[in-house]
């Protein structure tokens, strides 16, 4: 039996999700690689946020990945990256989420690269391709009511 759990335990290590497995600075990120799966456990997508600077950006990333079920594991703003762990889900053991972003003229790029663990089971990878989907969602709900804020703000100023 201490064979068997000596042998399982690196095995399980591995299939673990870490924050090892995505890029920890915007540098190392290709915004123009494919979308989508690429890789066993991994989704991206990219998204093109118009009038946000990467100050918004950052903490809407900060938001969206709390609102999206992950704790925050990393968050460089000078590095232009934000990373968060999401616990076991009915799929994977864990989920690694990297939000990455920058400036390019009036416009902030972002990236977000989600790689599950590497399970090995019956049906291969069935980790969800929705965390990219959520965490953009949360990213733009978060910008969208800032942004209303400021509005009636400027607005009360206004009328004064």
């Amino acid at each position: 039996m201490r064979k068997l759990t000596t042998l399982t335990l690196p095995i399980f290590l591995y299939a673990c999700a870490n924050v090892n497995m995505v890029p920890h600075d915007v540098a190392m990120v290709d915004f123009d690689a494919p979308e989508g799966k690429t890789g066993w456990s991994q989704y991206q997508h990219v998204e093109t946020f118009h009038g946000y600077t990467s100050d918004q950006i950052y903490d809407a990333a900060k938001v969206a990945l709390g609102s999206a079920g992950f704790s925050l594991r990393m968050a460089d703003k000078s590095k232009g990256a934000v990373i968060g762990e999401h616990g076991m889900t009915a799929h994977d053991w864990n989920v690694i989420a990297g939000v990455y972003f920058k400036e390019e003229e009036n416009t902030t790029k972002v990236k977000i690269i989600a790689e599950g663990s590497k399970d090995i089971g019956f049906s291969g990878d069935v980790t969800s391709d929705g965390w990219t989907g959520k965490i953009l969602r949360a990213m733009r709900q978060y910008l969208n009511e800032t942004h209303q804020t400021i509005l009636k703000v400027n607005k009360s100023d206004l009328s004064q």
